[in-house]
């Protein structure tokens, strides 16, 4: 049996913040262990392969601006199996981003069946969660849906929420309920037979699509126009962005599964027990994480003396907790972010807060990732900006110039290859040059390993919007 997982990538987790930023969310990020959320995701799916599974490919669909980071993050898993990264132009929620990987299957294979499962939810008992994934396989049929439902532990008006019936590995799904009330929820627990709803879903593409059509025909004729005009190069497949944008915004449970009854789609669950997480929010975390004899969660550097049950994570500077408690500490190069535990869900106020005088904060890192490698902020202020950069073997940046800023380099690890109008030149380590502004200029690394350099920008503006490219190998303006 040949199956297509379908990895959902476009959430932004602002419930983590400082840790998850808009072009950084949580499923790049290593939460729990020395993978990020999204790689264990693509680890799970092809561990699913045995002697009667077989992945045909895996689609990947995520936006622009994380483009460059999925590609990263897939290098360094090493995989043997074939990746098609799709990019929405525009986010659009869960169900447009689903029938555009069901339009991409079905073109290879119109009996394909999709494993879809979000990119930034914790599992951890891989071994059950193949079990349940296995079962659900087994269950698909034409015109079903089989999801994987959680067991809750407690009311949460969070989740979602699946009813059903039966005793069975696999049971029969009676209704859909998206994010009810607290009460709702409490009554859910009281009855029974509900579980929470994962977001993971296994089905035949045709059967998606044939459900689209009769949910939301608007939405399948702006994403199958889309498909139909997309342009592809060696990285990613762009479906056209007029078209795509048409269509309506919307979840896959609101879309289709709350309607699957009056389109006659029958719905199945199998029930994942397998420590799974969305890890929404820093609660979340209390649940998965390692803590110490005092229920203290902590990364990076940190000390701990006299406090309990705090959560800190430390990314740049050190933290001394002394004497607290129910905190939750989270230090980065550019933001700190001090609360009380009980408050960890008004997290996203905060965030919309920040949104007027802030903004800046909830986009990048000061860490940011580019298909040549990445670069750091250091310091920045009126007219100047110092930034690391760190260009990856056999890698380059575009050749460019800038209108407005002029550039010092300096090599303080690796071999660097400088263009500059045409001419090329060798920087060893210590050496430096300087580039004016509107001078043609490319730094390439054609060694073996890392090149660091630090650039120190002068100039009216020192924005990254500032870069003229006049050639790029990956395709970017």
């Amino acid at each position: 049996m040949k199956i297509t997982p379908v990895i959902l990538c476009g959430g932004s987790g602002t419930r983590l913040w400082p840790l998850s930023r808009h072009h950084y969310p949580k499923q790049f990020l290593k939460l729990v262990g020395d993978t990020t959320l999204f790689q264990e995701s693509i680890n799970r799916l092809v561990a699913l392969q045995n002697g009667n599974i077989e992945i045909s490919e895996i689609l990947i669909v995520t936006n622009e601006d994380h483009r460059f980071l999925v590609l990263e993050q897939i290098g360094r898993l090493k995989l043997n199996v074939s990746i098609s990264i799709l990019l929405e132009p525009e986010q659009k929620n869960t169900a447009p981003a689903l029938t555009l990987a069901a339009f991409a299957a079905n073109e290879k294979n119109p009996e394909s069946i999709l494993l879809v499962t979000p990119a930034d939810h914790y599992v951890k008992d891989s071994g059950a969660f193949i079990q349940s994934m296995q079962k659900a396989i087994s269950a698909v049929e034409k015109q079903t849906i089989v999801t994987l439902g959680i067991e809750p532990t407690r009311p949460d008006s969070g989740f979602g929420y699946i009813e059903y019936e039966g005793e069975a590995d696999v049971k029969n799904v009676l209704h859909f309920k998206e994010k009810p009330s607290l009460e709702q929820a409490k009554t859910f627990i009281g009855i029974g037979h509900h579980a929470w709803n994962s977001g993971m879903f296994v089905l035949e593409s045709k059967t998606w699509l044939d459900a689209v059509d009769l949910c939301d025909i608007k939405m399948k004729n702006a994403i199958q126009a889309a498909w139909r005009a997309k342009v592809s190069d060696q990285w990613f497949t762009r479906p056209d962005v007029n078209f795509f944008c048409t269509s309506p915004s919307n979840s896959i449970d609101y879309a289709v599964m709350e309607n699957a009854q009056n389109i006659n789609v029958k719905v199945k669950l199998v029930l994942l027990d397998a420590g799974w997480s969305d890890l929404g929010s820093y609660d979340a975390l209390d649940q998965v994480m390692d803590k110490d004899s005092l229920q203290n969660i902590t990364q990076g550097d940190v000390v701990s003396i006299n406090s309990r049950n705090n959560i800190a994570f430390s990314t740049k500077k050190h933290i001394s907790l002394l004497g607290v408690e129910n905190l939750i500490v989270i230090e980065t190069a550019d933001a700190v972010l001090v609360a009380n535990k009980k408050d960890a869900q008004s997290i996203k106020k905060l965030v919309n807060a920040l949104e007027e005088n802030h903004s800046f904060l909830l986009d990048n890192h000061t860490k940011v990732n580019r298909p040549w490698g990445w670069f750091e902020t250091i310091d920045q202020g009126e007219n100047f900006k110092v930034k690391q950069i760190v260009v990856s073997p056999h890698s380059k940046l575009s050749y460019q110039s800038h209108k407005y800023r002029n550039e010092h380099w300096i090599v303080v690890k690796g071999r660097a290859t400088i263009i500059q109008d045409d001419k090329e030149f060798i920087l060893e380590h210590d050496e430096s040059t300087y580039i004016k502004k509107n001078v043609k200029h490319q730094l390439i690394n054609n060694e073996k390993t890392n090149l660091k350099i630090i650039e120190v920008q002068t100039g009216e503006k020192t924005s990254e919007e500032d870069i003229v490219r006049f050639k790029d190998i990956y395709g970017r303006n």
